[in-house]
């Protein structure tokens, strides 16, 4: 008597879902972009970033992988709670996608624009071109306007000035800029013009103007020869006159003249003489010596 065993077990395993009455798994994962933020753009200065979220599947997520539009790839670390780090980034707008995939092959996917905007590192420049571009200039103004003109890769935000002997303040215009009404003290003053942009670099230029106030002082004049007297009486048809001089600032020049006639310079000017001075007889000669 023979007997037929069949192996159900072995049966079962190899039908598939059809025969055995499942159907197939046709529901795509879900996939979301938690980190660093669920909006759909994202602006960073770093060069490379880490994107976090979470996916989820009627079955089960088996894979998470991310792609970037502007080069690389790979695969998140985790599945339900995933982590896909150190995405490189192109400057500009970078495009990454992340998939979730399941055993039977369906995908859902999530996307977020990335824009990478590398850090400003680089300095402005900035030129003083008014009232000179030289280094050094001469004024006998209280006050100054300097000018110029300044720039940036990204962009000048602000130029400001300050005096080493006081003050300071903020030019008007970037590009071009004048900084107005600058108070100055008697001497040297250096002023620096700072150029500064929005990531905080700063470029100067600086300009020494020496001040020397307007003198409004007279010199003073004194004759002592032959006498300080105002009245003198002589025999002789010249005459020698003498005396001194003075000035807040310097006596450059001392001049004689007499009202009968005749002019000339004195020698020296602290300590000046006039010979001779020729006189006209038998008349008041009124002499008038100028510093």
């Amino acid at each position: 008597m023979a007997i037929t065993v069949y192996d159900t077990a072995d049966n079962e395993s190899e039908m598939s879902d059809e025969e055995s009455g499942v159907p197939p798994d046709t529901q795509d994962p879900m996939v979301t972009i938690t980190n660093p933020t669920a909006s759909s753009s994202y602006g960073t200065s770093s060069s490379t970033m880490i994107l976090g979220g979470s996916a989820s599947d009627n079955v089960g997520v088996t894979q998470v992988s991310w792609v970037n539009s502007r080069g690389g790839s790979g695969t998140a670390l985790g599945t339900s709670s995933w982590s896909a780090a150190r995405i490189s980034l192109q400057e500009g707008a970078n495009v990454i996608t992340i998939t979730a995939r399941d055993a039977a092959n369906n995908t859902g996917s999530d996307s977020i624009t990335v824009t990478y905007t590398p850090p400003d590192t680089q300095d402005p420049t900035i030129t003083i071109t008014s009232p000179t571009s030289s280094t050094n200039y001469d004024t006998s103004n209280s006050t100054i306007t300097l000018g110029g003109s300044a720039s940036d890769n990204v962009g000048v935000t602000q130029v400001s000035w300050v005096n080493s002997r006081g003050g300071s303040g903020i030019a008007s215009g970037t590009t071009s800029w004048s900084a107005s009404g600058i108070s100055l003290q008697s001497g040297a003053n250096s002023i620096t013009v700072t150029a500064r942009d929005a990531a905080n670099n700063t470029r100067s230029d600086s300009i020494t103007v020496t001040y020397t106030p307007p003198d409004t002082q007279n010199p003073t004049v004194t004759i002592t020869i032959p006498t300080p007297s105002p009245g003198y009486a002589s025999t002789d048809s010249e005459i020698t006159l003498g005396g001194s001089s003075s000035d807040n600032v310097g006596v450059t020049e001392v001049r004689w003249i007499n009202n009968r006639g005749g002019s000339g310079t004195t020698s020296g000017t602290i300590m000046w003489s006039a010979d001779p001075v020729p006189l006209s007889c038998g008349e008041d000669n009124i002499i008038t010596i100028t510093a």
